[in-house]
């Protein structure tokens, strides 16, 4: 990756591109698996990481994978740093219109009545747009797994919808 190497070499237009590019995706995803009030120290942490441990990424073409990896170790992190009996988040609110907003606060609640295994899932896919095969590399398990636990999510969700 184009981008990977230029940051290796130090360039620091390369690291507001990768920012730029992908901050929003994580910092979203970070919200959704961390408490509340730790959210953007988790996007933060997962730049922080991914720049400070490029040398270890492999270049083929799984980048954005990569990145997810690291933002869900972090979010992993910061529940064993949290207090005891802490919720996870709702999805953020950030459309102002009511029908949307009933919309996010019922999927909200969908996705936590799925398993952790499925909710996962199909957030790193249909949320956050990764591939299953992206999705397994991230959660480290066999594709067939993603898969079997993405089609149970959907179904599921389908019901509860």
């Amino acid at each position: 990756m184009e981008l990977c190497s230029r940051l290796e070499s130090g360039d620091m237009r390369a690291l507001d591109e990768l920012i730029s590019g992908y901050y929003p995706e994580i910092l979203s995803y970070c919200r959704r698996h961390t408490p509340p009030e730790l959210g953007e120290d988790a996007a933060q942490e997962t730049f922080l990481r991914a720049v400070r441990h490029l040398e270890a990424y492999v270049h083929r073409g799984h980048f954005r994978a990569w990145l997810y990896k690291i933002a869900s170790n972090v979010c992993a992190d910061c529940w064993r740093g949290a207090r005891e009996g802490a919720e996870l988040c709702d999805l953020p609110q950030t459309d102002p219109g009511f029908e949307r907003a009933e919309f996010s606060a019922d999927l909200a609640s969908a996705l936590s009545a799925l398993d952790s295994g499925q909710r996962e899932v199909i957030e790193l896919c249909y949320i956050q747009g990764l591939t299953l095969r992206e999705c397994a590399e991230v959660l480290s398990i066999p594709m067939r797994t993603a898969q079997s636990r993405s089609r149970a999510g959907l179904k599921k969700l389908k019901k509860l919808l």
